[in-house]
Formats: structure tokens, C-alpha cells, sequence
């Protein structure tokens, strides 16, 4: 017991986390039966962190949300639960993560088109920003000739749709049932897959080269009996992508390409495909002799795939302006505007961020068609679900 004691003593304990009420108001009535136009929900995301005497670390953030409306948008995940060790090999240093993690890759506003490790937790932010975590044996050699970051992933997470009852989904349900999710592999969610990426620096300009080899992230959805359900099939893939970023005074030039090659949807032959977003941002400090800065954004995002894409960008132009006060609120707001250049779909995003209290903030976000194509089919699903969301964020 003595020994145990002592070895626990060696350890320090950290904590923080977040609580979230969000309501999400809908402007129309539901498209579909079971929907309703309004809902709360509670979001609780903790964080653990013990750091022992030596080289190592634990990190634990589990995560958990409550939806009044739709049950599939309730669950719960571990974002992290990872340990963490590291040293140095003469002049190369390098770190090493067993565990659960969150690894983001790019540098574009609009579209992440490289960033591929982490599954997207689509039920939590329909933007596809949050993600859950993933298995991983993560490890990284740093030095002044760049770093490289090397992944074993064990374990495969399928995606988080809407379910019948909620809002912002397909206008058949996606089947989420883990028995009912297609893996064209014989090991199934067991597959190990493998990515890697390398990062450095030249003068004014930050790059990052990655490879991806195992089961995509992104389903292929198939209609399947009668009356129909969507089915998930994830297919093998192999992933080459490059992000850049140039920075050139208050000007941030961005780009992402990827190279990805799959399996088609039918039959068993190899089909590639290219993708691209390209654009920057622009800085005005101390606009108009204020504390503020006003900060301009535009990006255009292309598939090749173009109609067959599976993400809604394969063709469109992203446009913002943020407004930061930087005052003691730490007050924000953020207007987009996303053109589809193939379609006659165009939407409106804003977004207003300020701190209430030290503990308390405030969050608000609208979404909104301007202007709607019946034949760009994935928005068209989704015409009446424009909305304002209210968050209030405790943090501790």
C-alpha cells in the first residue's frame, strides 16, 4: 500500500471542461414527420489532466450530450483518454500518444479537405467541425528539419447522422445501427489503418504533406429495401494531401489539395479523384482608429467528382468578414455568404461570440437559404431547416 501511495502522490491533478445550453430555433415548419420546430439541449465536455514527476502525462475528456428531440443526436463519447511521454534522441526530439485523441490537419476556413484522422461527430455540429475520437498510437520526431508526425489506427468510428426526428438530416433517415454499417475490408471497424504527415517551414511559408491508407472516413450511402433505408458503406482508400499556408503581413494566403483514390461505387476497379480550396484572409487592425480589427475571407472549393461529390463544397465560393472588438468581452461576429458556382443554392451564415462573465458566454449562430436548387439535392433536403441557435457556455 505504501508503495502505491507514493506513486500516486508523484502525480498532479488538473481540471477543466465546459457545460453548453444550446436551444435551436427553426424559422419553418419540418419537412418531415416527427420533427419539431424547436430544441434544447445539454452538452457536458469535463477534462482530466495528471502530469507525473517524469516524462508523462494523462489526458481524459469524455463527453456527453442530451437532446430534447432527437435521440440520435443524445450520446456520449470519449474525445480524449490518451497518455502522453516523451524525450530526446540527441538533437531530434519525440513525443509518443497510446490512447484516445483529436489530431486536426489544414489550414483552410471552409473546407478541410486533408483532415482526415478523426471521424465527424455530424450530430453535434452540422458543419462537420466536431469530431469524436479515435484510437491511435500517434507518434512524432521533431528537429530543424521539420516534424513528422507517424499514425497506427486500430480502430474504425462510423459517422453520427440525424436521426428521424431531427433536424438538418437526409429526407430518408440514415441507418446508424452499427449491425447494419457496410465495411468492404473482412475486418470490418478492425481494420488498422495508416497515415502519416511531415510539416516545416520555408521562410514566410508553412507546409504539410500527409498520406492516408485504410477505411475512409466518409461513407458511401446507398438506399437499400422497400420502403427504403440509407445505408452506410465505408470503402478502403488511399489519401495524398498538401496544405500551405503563406503568411505575408497582415495577409494569410491558404491552400488544400487532395489526391484520393478509392474504390467505385460499383464494381471492383480503382477510381481517383482530385479536390482542391484555395484562398486567404486579409487583416485590418485598428480599423476606423479602434481597438478593432475587421478581417476579410474568401475561398472557392472544388471535387472533380463535381455532381457525384459526397460533400456539399464540389463547386463554391466562401465568403466572410469577421469584426473582432477585442474589448473585455472578447465580442466577435462573422458573416458568410457560400455561393454554389453549379447550383442556384446560395446560404448566409452569422455568427456572434461574447464573453458574459469570467465563467459565462454567449453564443449565437443563424443559418438561412438565400436562394435554393431543386436540383442541388443535398441542400434541397434540408430547405426548411433554416435556424438560429443560442448557446450559453459555463466554463470551469
Amino acid at each position: 500500500m505504501g508503495v502505491r501511495a507514493n506513486e500516486i502522490s508523484q502525480w498532479s491533478i488538473e481540471h477543466w471542461g465546459t457545460v453548453d445550453l444550446e436551444s435551436r430555433l427553426f424559422f419553418d415548419e419540418p419537412l418531415y414527420a416527427g420533427q419539431k420546430r424547436n430544441d434544447l439541449s445539454l452538452t457536458l465536455k469535463p477534462t482530466l489532466y495528471f502530469e507525473g514527476s517524469g516524462n508523462g502525462s494523462f489526458t481524459f475528456t469524455p463527453f456527453l450530450k442530451v437532446d430534447g428531440s432527437d435521440s440520435k443526436r443524445t450520446h456520449a463519447d470519449i474525445r480524449e483518454a490518451y497518455y502522453l511521454t516523451y524525450g530526446f534522441l540527441d538533437d531530434i526530439e519525440w513525443e509518443l500518444r497510446l490512447g484516445i485523441d483529436q489530431v486536426f490537419w489544414g489550414t483552410a476556413e471552409s473546407n478541410h479537405l486533408v483532415n482526415i484522422v478523426n471521424q465527424t461527430d455530424l450530430v453535434d455540429d452540422s458543419g462537420g467541425d466536431e469530431k469524436l475520437g479515435q484510437p491511435m498510437i500517434h507518434g512524432t520526431l521533431s528537429g530543424e528539419w521539420g516534424t513528422l508526425d507517424l499514425f497506427v489506427l486500430p480502430f474504425h468510428r462510423p459517422r453520427t447522422f440525424p436521426g428521424s426526428a431531427g433536424r438538418l438530416r437526409s429526407a430518408i433517415p440514415i441507418e446508424t445501427n452499427k449491425s447494419s454499417i457496410k465495411y468492404e475490408h473482412s475486418s470490418g471497424r478492425r481494420h488498422i489503418d495508416l497515415a502519416a504527415r511531415f510539416s516545416n517551414s520555408i521562410g514566410p511559408l508553412d507546409f504539410g504533406v500527409s498520406a492516408f491508407r485504410g477505411t475512409s472516413r466518409e461513407p458511401h450511402l446507398t438506399p437499400v429495401g422497400s420502403p427504403p433505408v440509407i445505408v452506410q458503406n465505408y470503402n478502403l482508400i488511399e489519401q495524398v494531401g498538401l496544405d500551405l499556408q503563406l503568411t505575408l503581413g497582415a495577409f494569410l494566403g491558404k491552400a488544400e489539395l487532395r489526391s484520393r483514390n478509392g474504390f467505385a461505387e460499383t464494381g471492383s476497379d480503382k477510381v481517383s479523384h482530385n479536390a482542391f480550396v484555395v484562398g486567404g484572409e486579409y487583416s485590418i487592425y485598428g480599423i476606423f482608429e479602434s481597438d478593432a480589427d475587421l478581417t476579410l475571407l474568401a475561398e472557392w472549393s472544388q471535387d472533380e467528382r463535381r455532381g457525384q461529390a459526397s460533400a456539399s463544397l464540389q463547386n463554391d465560393v466562401f465568403v466572410a468578414a469577421r469584426y473582432a472588438l477585442n474589448d473585455i468581452g472578447d465580442t466577435n461576429m462573422t458573416a458568410a455568404i457560400v455561393d454554389d458556382l453549379d447550383y442556384d443554392t446560395r446560404t448566409l451564415s452569422l455568427e456572434f461570440n461574447r464573453r458574459l462573465t469570467d465563467s459565462a458566454s454567449l453564443s449565437l449562430e443563424a443559418f438561412k437559404f438565400l436562394s435554393k436548387d431543386m436540383s442541388d439535392l443535398s441542400s434541397w433536403q434540408i430547405r426548411n431547416d433554416d435556424h438560429l441557435a443560442v448557446q450559453i457556455r459555463y466554463s470551469f
